[in-house]
């Protein structure tokens, strides 16, 4: 009887061990990422209330996920420290009134809205973007702040990362 427990006790423990080494880091923080000097302290100068900072790498960008006024954001540099977006995600009461009414009255607005998000640049006019799904497509709606549909993306089984863009 004794035995029994012990092996059944070996076995759970064995499984356990198996199933948790099995769990891959799901973090996509690279950690041998060598952030410029010139990035961190662009950082610190920017926006010198950041919080929770992880560098990744994207393409030739330097992006500092982080927690910014309250908000889960991407700040986007190039490796001399230049700043060329924020993406902050927000929820749909921080959407302005008319990007509200131009949504409500588009072809999306049956649409499963996913995210939100509002981008800063550095010498662009602020964006609002909703992400949203349909089935197995998934889009994303570039808005100005007044309400006006700049850009339509369809992202459905693509990387839906928001790069800056290039100017």
């Amino acid at each position: 009887m004794m035995k029994t427990r012990f092996l059944m006790l070996a076995m759970m423990m064995c499984m356990t061990a198996l199933t948790f080494s099995a769990c891959s880091d799901d973090d996509d923080d690279d950690k041998s990422i060598n952030v410029p000097e010139a990035v961190t302290q662009a950082l610190k100068q920017k926006y010198p209330n950041v919080t929770d900072v992880d560098w990744k790498q994207k393409s030739s960008y330097f992006v500092a996920d982080c927690w910014l006024d309250g908000k889960d954001s991407d700040i986007w540099f190039d490796a001399n420290g230049n700043w060329w977006m924020t993406e902050s995600e927000i929820y749909w009461n921080d959407v302005p009134g008319a990007v509200q009414t131009a949504f409500n009255n588009s072809e999306y607005a049956n649409w499963v809205q996913d995210d939100y998000y509002f981008l800063l640049y550095p010498l662009q006019p602020m964006q609002y973007v909703i992400e949203v799904k349909q089935g197995n497509q998934k889009y994303q709606l570039f808005y100005s702040e007044d309400g006006g549909l700049m850009n339509t993306v369809n992202v459905t089984g693509k990387d839906d990362t928001i790069y800056p863009p290039e100017e």
